[in-house]
């Protein structure tokens, strides 16, 4: 199992990371989203930053013209973090120290995605065809991420864009944003069972990734609404008009009596 599969299932479980040994070690609450920093290629400093920052994991940005020399930069800057690689063309093989990959192609060769130990993601793109958007939870790919970057603040069209994803997979769904979540854009991600959060780390510092990573940890795992519909499922009452009083229990019939008594 990789680093961030393990993650994703500590934060859907609702988990604590404890920090220390013993009795005393202090333990510390797991988000219910994720926080990822991406990083990218061959940008030590920006690498410094998601180190420093204590989030959850990192992505180097290999896709475009991102050269394979500045992703082994980055991917040796980022050794004893949990931290994959997004590229164009999923590949069969990782740099070592890898824990997942992300990849854009549809072109893929499906050799590529094979390893039990890899975490293998696909982005998908909420305009796709209605046909193949529906075939996609039978890819072998353990999650899907969707970009919202060409937006600047998450608003209703792009979590109908989001949701059109979420409504045909049960696999994890990564989001990518274009700046840090405020509080009630992570509420409603987290209500649309979003598994992490992707943000740049171009133009922010170590303060607001931290800042951002506190926010989440604090976020409450279900809304109120959430709660509200798993107990009003649990028990439906049976419909009753205004005043109805409850059936009397039937009166034994005599004929039944007399067969008896034969």
């Amino acid at each position: 199992m990789g680093q961030l599969t393990d993650k994703i299932e500590r934060a859907e479980k609702g988990a604590v990371q404890p920090l220390g040994f013993g009795s005393s070690a202090k333990r510390e609450k797991i988000a219910p989203l994720l926080l990822l920093g991406a990083v990218d290629a061959g940008d030590a400093g920006q690498a410094k930053t998601v180190a420093a920052s204590g989030i959850d994991g990192a992505i180097v940005l290999g896709t475009g013209s991102a050269k394979k020399a500045d992703i082994t930069k980055s991917v040796k800057a980022l050794q004893g973090l949990t931290f994959g690689v997004w590229v164009d063309e999923g590949e069969a093989k990782d740099a070592e120290g890898v824990d997942f990959q992300v990849f854009s192609s549809d072109a893929t060769y499906i050799g590529s995605l094979t390893g039990e130990e890899r975490t293998i993601v696909m982005q998908v793109t909420p305009e796709l065809d209605d046909s193949l958007l529906r075939t996609i939870d039978l890819l072998p790919v353990d999650g899907f991420l969707v970009s919202l970057t060409e937006a600047k603040s998450l608003s209703i069209s792009q979590l109908m864009r989001l949701g059109r994803v979420r409504a045909l997979t049960s696999r994890w769904l990564l989001v990518h944003l274009p700046a840090l979540p405020t509080k009630e854009e992570a509420e409603q991600l987290r209500d649309f069972d979003v598994a992490a959060v992707v943000v740049s780390v171009t133009g922010r510092t170590r303060d607001e990734f931290q800042a951002t990573h506190s926010m989440l940890r604090e976020l409450p795992r279900e809304s109120p609404k959430q709660r509200d519909r798993e107990r009003s499922s649990a028990t439906v009452p049976q419909p009753r008009s205004p005043g109805m009083r409850p059936a009397s229990p039937p009166e034994p019939d005599d004929d039944d009596d007399d067969w008896d008594d034969e």
